[in-house]
């Protein structure tokens, strides 16, 4: 028997409700840690991918919460909650997670047998550009440090993209301006290679993230029959739409993203990169102090720059995927007591 719902109109037929499903289920896989949230933007932009008429908030790009929430339940479909970083990224550092992960990663290191060259990291950072602050002037984006600064002393904030493999190379930087119109000032004295995009934030948006990800295909020569794994933090929202994972398909980029919370203990770039670039940053900066000079949008390329060229050494790289376990493989690098805060939160 056929029964009418009055005022609901079904966006998606049964064919195109379990590829999304399937998509979906994919990017779980990878560890993505979808939410609600997220669920709505891929439905609209799946709606918009298919040219389905939909109504669909097209000011947000969201499907709505009702659609999701009947979604979900017809295909009984669960996702975690958006967490705030606190106390959950301590929780989040788990023997469960970690677990999770290194079972995953052995699972793509069997399949594919990655040699080192074809293991990559990418992850972004916040540059405060402060003129007369300390040398300490780097964080890694999302961390209260940043976010606890006061607006003079935060000043602008561009955002750099850092990718690196586990053979020690470096794919040249992006800097991300908080600016409109595009400035080719900024990018004087820029690294080999290195190029810039602008957006009114200066954070990273989808759309910039899609056009590092076909550099990134380019550099790391990603073929389907010569694929490369790519680890990243599927926190960040840019990651988890539908262009990057169909461009992934297509060109052999397998992507694995590190469980909610412990990029810091599990990221090579958080673990053994990111530290030695601050402090060659921040000797950068106090350089240019003593001679009275300040940072200023013009020339963070160029300091920042000389910078992340002098910290890209292939054995910090080397030892940094050495230090997470991931090359060469190793599920137990954590001891007992590195869990020892999760354990505490969850009794």
């Amino acid at each position: 028997m056929l029964i009418l719902v009055v005022g609901f109109k079904r966006v998606f037929d049964d064919e195109q409700e379990i590829a999304l499903k399937n998509e979906i289920e994919n990017m779980e896989k990878c560890m993505m840690g979808l939410t609600s949230y997220d669920v709505r933007k891929l439905a609209f932009d799946f709606a918009e991918k298919l040219r389905i008429p939909h109504n669909f908030n097209r000011t947000e790009g969201l499907a709505g919460k009702d659609w999701v929430h009947n979604f979900l339940k017809r295909h009984d479909l669960s996702f975690r909650k958006a967490e705030h970083t606190s106390a959950a990224r301590a929780h989040g550092f788990n023997q469960e997670a970690v677990k999770e992960f290194y079972t995953l990663l052995k699972k793509l290191l069997d399949e594919q047998n990655f040699a080192p060259e074809k293991i990559f990291n990418v992850d972004e950072t916040s540059v405060s550009v402060v003129p007369k602050s300390s040398p300490k002037v780097i964080a890694r984006r999302g961390r209260r440090q940043v976010g606890g600064l006061t607006a003079a002393e935060r000043g602008e904030t561009v955002t750099a993209e850092v990718c690196m493999s586990a053979a020690g190379m470096f794919m040249p930087l992006l800097l991300i301006f908080p600016r409109v119109k595009v400035n080719q000032e900024f990018l004087n004295d820029a690294p080999p290679g290195a190029w810039a995009e602008f957006h009114k934030t200066g954070y990273m948006q989808t759309e910039i993230f899609a056009r590092w990800f076909k550099k990134f295909i380019e550099f790391s020569h990603a073929k389907p029959e010569d694929p490369v794994l790519l680890l990243l933090d599927g926190h960040a929202s840019h990651v988890k739409n539908l262009e990057i994972i169909e461009m992934a398909k297509e060109h052999g980029v397998k992507i694995l993203c590190f469980p909610p919370h412990c990029t810091h203990k599990m990221q090579p770039l958080d673990v053994g990169f990111m530290g030695p670039l601050s402090i060659t940053f921040g000797k950068k900066v106090s350089a240019l102090q003593r001679q009275r000079m300040q940072m200023t949008m013009r020339n963070i390329f160029s300091v920042f720059g000389k910078a992340f060229l002098e910290a890209a050494k292939m054995d910090t790289a080397v030892n940094s995927f050495k230090r997470c376990g991931i090359v060469p493989f190793n599920p137990n690098i954590f001891k007992e007591s590195d869990f020892v805060t999760a354990k505490k939160i969850s009794i």
